[in-house]
């Protein structure tokens, strides 16, 4: 009997912890300042850190892979690929940008910017094969991706 009371103690403790609120934990910081780019002008970012996206202003809000993983999934298809990420509305929205008009993405290669219209219009940050996102947008060639997204401003 004990036994059984036990199983099914530790079973609902499962059930339980399973249905807590996984809400995305990015981290936001104060204003970025001089002293927190490296070298090239990108962020310099805490440790499990991706990407850091710069809000108009000033402040910052940075997001893991673990964060990412729990945004829905967008798809964009691209000269017959489906490339699968969050939406980069999601992302804006979840770092508590809502009003903007333009972003600039910067990472590994080609930099990027789009304006409003184009993020809405289905840009994705694409999960790739080694821990990192790269921009998926119809509105930028796909040679043109930014690769290693590791920031993102807000105009």
């Amino acid at each position: 009997m004990v036994k059984k009371t036990t199983l099914i103690f530790v079973l609902c403790c499962l059930i339980m912890s399973a249905c807590t609120n996984s809400a995305v934990t990015a981290t936001s910081t104060p204003a970025a300042s001089a002293a927190t780019l490296a070298a090239g002008g990108l962020p310099t970012l805490p440790a499990g850190a991706l990407f850091q996206v710069i809000k108009l202003d000033g402040s910052s809000v940075t997001f893991t892979l673990d964060d990412l993983k729990e945004f829905p999934l967008a798809v964009v298809s691209a000269e017959g690929k489906f490339e699968e990420g969050p939406a980069l509305t999601d992302v804006l929205a979840a770092a508590g940008v809502t009003d903007y008009t333009s972003i600039h993405l910067d990472g590994s290669s080609s930099p990027a910017d789009l304006t409003r219209e184009e993020v809405e219009a289905g840009a994705i940050l694409d999960f790739n094969n080694h821990g990192t996102v790269k921009l998926a947008s119809l509105a930028i060639e796909k040679a043109s991706w930014t690769k290693d997204v590791s920031l993102i401003e807000v105009h």
